[in-house]
């Protein structure tokens, strides 16, 4: 059967250490806006920082290509959003502009080509964490040992 591959769930976290062109699926808090680049820059605070100062981890998020079809909730500081995506580790100009004015918390070299992005709604936080942070245990248990 033919048909897009599917999304890997992730943390926004482990983000950076997905392979190039990965597609995946994750959960962040619109942290920016930036309308003249069309990048959104997401923050989730899982897994906690060492240090009790430290910035959650972030991740700039081109809509450019998606930007008609988002409602203005979904840009909305503060508003859940999941992201379906392409990671990608080659930066565009709107990308490198947008880097220069992030903490240091974002990862220089990688942001996500969004293909979707929709509201998270009402969403129990702790709860999806720990959902997800179990169905990655499984899946490594799973893999086979190279």
């Amino acid at each position: 059967m033919n048909g897009p591959l599917p999304s890997t769930r992730a943390f926004l976290s482990d983000i950076p250490s997905l392979p190039a062109d990965s597609k995946v699926r994750f959960l962040g808090c619109v942290k920016t806006y930036q309308i003249s680049t069309g990048l959104l820059v997401l923050e989730h605070n899982c897994p906690r920082p060492k240090k009790p100062r430290e910035n959650p981890p972030s991740i700039a998020v081109d809509v450019n290509a998606i930007l008609e079809t988002m409602t203005w909730e979904e840009l909305c500081v503060g508003a859940w959003v999941n992201v379906i995506g392409y990671v990608r580790k080659a930066p565009t100009a709107a990308w490198v502009k947008e880097v220069a004015s992030t903490p240091a918390s974002m990862p220089g070299s990688v942001h996500v080509d969004a293909v979707i992005v929709f509201p998270a709604g009402a969403i129990g936080l702790g709860e999806y964490e720990r959902i997800l942070s179990d169905s990655q245990e499984v899946e490594r248990t799973r893999r086979p040992v190279e």
